[in-house]
């Protein structure tokens, strides 16, 4: 009895113990696949529009028979200044390059606009250097459009946080503005007026974010300077020998949203 029970006791026993030596044998962990990091990097088109706003604060020029700027018979016009604002819209173009976690980015765009403006200022004002008033009936008046306008900059981001771009930029901005003023007296009057295509410079930043692989949307503000255009006649019909007009600065900012379509 003991010889036969013995082999059958020894194999329990191993049976028994091939669990236990199983559970603390080494469990492989399955492989995870990683999610892919966005890029920015690439070639893209898009459609934007936007608000903008303009402010005007350029003086009022006057040179006298004498040859004298604000000299005697100028008229003292207590207000120029002019606000214009409006809509655009338009399209942009750019290509970015993602270098680890930061952004190189070329850009340009271009903008069909509606941002006008005017101001006027009725009489009596006062004359340098003489008693009288201007008559009640005279009158300022001045306006700025602009038609259009375009920027080509440079973009510098953070895309470290994988779909969302944060950037700032800046470049060249240039624009086509028209400008027309006039000082009106019973019997005479100066108008003025120009065509002005503009240059000058402009700065912001924006935000963006990737939806998908290819389409991104962004908003985005800009600061912008075209500087300053100077227009003036003299008096219509010719019965003196005054100058007036005024200076125009074109200067303000924007706002907008845009969507992309990255190749690539």
């Amino acid at each position: 009895m003991r010889t036969t029970l013995l082999p059958g006791a020894t194999l329990l026993a191993v049976v028994t113990a091939v669990p236990s030596f199983a559970a603390d044998l080494p469990v492989k962990a399955p492989l995870l696949t990683p999610v892919p990091v966005y890029s920015w990097t690439g070639f893209y088109v898009g459609v934007n529009a936007g608000y903008a706003w303009n402010q005007d604060g350029g003086s009022l020029e006057c040179t006298n028979p004498a040859g004298v700027s604000f000299g005697r018979g100028c008229g003292l016009i207590p207000s120029s200044s002019l606000n214009s604002s409006g809509g655009f819209g338009g399209g942009q173009i750019g290509y970015n390059w993602q270098i680890g976690q930061y952004l190189l980015g070329v850009e340009t765009d271009f903008q069909g606009a509606n941002i006008r403006g005017s101001t006027s200022t009725n009489g009596p004002w006062p004359f340098v250097g003489l008693p009288q008033l201007s008559p009640t009936s005279s009158l300022f008046t001045a306006s700025q459009n602009i038609d259009w306008f375009g920027t080509a900059r440079l973009r510098f981001g953070y895309a470290g946080f994988d779909r969302t771009l944060i950037y700032a930029t800046g470049g060249l901005a240039y624009g086509q503005v028209q400008l027309q003023t006039a000082v009106i007296f019973p019997a005479v009057s100066y108008p003025a007026s120009a065509t002005d295509t503009k240059t000058g410079w402009t700065v912001g930043g924006g935000i963006e974010y990737a939806f998908t692989n290819n389409v991104s949307a962004r908003v985005e503000g800009l600061y912008y300077d075209l500087g300053d255009t100077s227009i003036a006649s003299g008096s219509v019909p010719l019965i003196n020998h005054f100058t007036r007009g005024k200076d125009f600065e074109t200067q303000g900012a924007l706002a907008r949203a845009g969507l992309n379509y990255k190749f690539y």
